[in-house]
């Protein structure tokens, strides 16, 4: 208890943090509309902690992470309308027109973005474990709520005060003005490094899934037991006793400022027994005077690490024909096949990079995967909603378009990885032990989810499309 006590104290301290980071972002970079933006960020907070309060739901730490994914995609859905309202404005419209010009044309590519994330959720809810569970009925309850306060929530404000003649004008800060880089010129290069993090990831999958590696108690089987001290211990003293004991491998965690401890076992056996109750007379032999009690502990078989490991697994493989499926549907297969290429890469990148540092990989950091795959989605369906408006309307190579559209939304693209940024780091500073893994995983998914928006998912569309082109022409000679 103390130690859920003290990690949801962090969480919500952090997230309170990180929220209020971007507040202050959305008011600097916006002005009045970022007031606007943070009316609906708050109400979607608020609505969602009455939804979840109506259905009763326990808030575990894989629920604030879907939270937190919560508030980046409401941040994220009315960052898309006010670029929108934006480039009306520089093509001259007036207000009221550049604002209904802002929503109506951002209205299909934020439906899409949240789609594809409750086709995750739902699947996830279906085939996910308890915690797994959390997270998905967090998240959906989420985007749900989003899909009322960016659309609809927000509207109503400015329509009331187009109404009563009160706004004149809306000013934006800009970070730079349209850029002309070139993306698919440099498409070789990113595929080069894109190939050695998804070898490297996919090296890290097949070690971890044959039990090597650094796999948390829920993957490998064991115990957590959390011990309390009457007196303050050090850690060499505790480290000591366990080695004696042959349990030199245990993961060793101080809390509650030296009185309070947490220690990992993890074991092969079919049961892990009476480990609770073996730590605690083993500690109490040879540390009598700090008289250690337990006071919460969670063992888990060989057997269910397996099937909690296959499950996860599985949610995640279905989750993405899911999404392929629907993409395919609204854009075209190939689009499916390169949202789901791209948010592979991301998950394996970080997957590769955890196991390169040798963090433990537990529930809370596959709840973080799935979390930053359902903000690399998100970032990609953004772009390629753009590539399909830009096909359809402008002329000039494949190259040229593809380009235009990933230069047109980069502002876009990097607001919100900012403000996404902004939580997440927040929660690494702040989160405390507990929630240090799972918001490493996080920000390193922002920068490798922001980058395969722009440098994967871009170019696998131009390489398709190039090669069908070559194929046509060469089937017509």
């Amino acid at each position: 208890p103390t130690l859920g006590q003290d990690s949801i104290r962090k969480g919500l301290i952090s997230g309170l943090i990180g929220t209020l980071l971007v507040v202050a972002f959305m008011l600097f970079y916006y002005r009045l509309s970022g007031l606007v933006a943070n009316y609906a960020l708050i109400l979607n907070i608020i609505m969602l902690m009455g939804g979840l309060s109506i259905l009763g739901a326990t808030l575990t730490l894989p629920g604030i992470a879907g939270v937190i994914l919560t508030i980046g995609m409401a941040v994220d859905s009315n960052v898309l309308i006010y670029e929108r309202m934006r480039e009306e404005f520089r093509a001259g419209k007036p207000i009221k027109s550049g604002v209904d010009g802002g929503y109506d044309k951002a209205f299909w590519t934020i439906i899409d973005s949240h789609v594809t994330t409750l086709i995750t959720a739902f699947v996830l809810f279906l085939f996910g474990t308890g915690p797994i569970k959390g997270f998905a009925v967090t998240l959906s309850l989420g985007v749900t709520l989003n899909l009322f306060t960016a659309l609809f929530g927000t509207r109503v404000v400015y329509d009331w005060l187009i109404a009563k003649r009160w706004l004149k004008k809306l000013t934006f800060y800009e970070l730079f003005k349209q850029p002309s880089l070139d993306f698919i010129g440099k498409r070789k290069y990113a595929f080069m490094i894109s190939g050695a993090l998804s070898i490297l990831g996919l090296v890290a999958f097949v070690q971890l899934s044959r039990g090597h590696g650094n796999l948390g108690v829920e993957f490998s089987g064991g115990a957590m037991v959390q011990l309390a001290a009457e007196k303050p211990f050090t850690v060499p003293e505790v480290r000591d006793a366990l080695n004696k004991e042959g349990w030199g491998h245990a993961e060793i965690q101080p809390l509650e400022g030296g009185t309070g401890l947490m220690v990992k076992l993890k074991k092969s056996e079919e049961s892990v027994g009476q480990a609770s109750e073996h730590l605690n007379r083993l500690l109490n032999t040879a540390l009598p005077q700090n008289k250690f009690t337990v006071i919460g502990k969670s063992e888990i078989g060989a057997s269910i690490s397996k099937d909690l490991r296959d499950k996860a697994l599985l949610a995640i493989l279905l989750s993405m024909i899911g999404i392929v499926g629907y993409i395919a549907w609204r854009f075209e297969f190939i689009f499916g096949v390169g949202a789901a290429l791209a948010t592979f890469h991301d998950v394996l990148a970080v997957l590769g990079i955890f196991y390169l540092l040798d963090k433990e990989i537990t529930l809370l950091v596959v709840t973080a995967l799935l979390t930053l795959a359902g903000y690399s989605l998100t970032d990609t369906v953004v772009v390629f909603d753009r590539i399909r408006e830009n096909l359809a309307r402008k002329r000039g190579s494949l190259g040229d378009i593809i380009n235009l559209s990933v230069n047109e939304v980069l502002s876009r693209t990097i607001v919100t990885s900012t403000t996404v940024f902004l939580v997440v780091l927040a929660l690494f500073v702040f989160g405390g032990v507990v929630l240090e893994d799972f918001a490493l995983a996080m920000v390193l998914g922002v920068v490798v989810g922001t980058y395969s928006s722009v440098f994967v998912a871009s170019p696998i569309i131009f390489a398709w499309r190039k090669e069908a082109k070559r194929v046509a022409v060469k089937r017509e000679k």
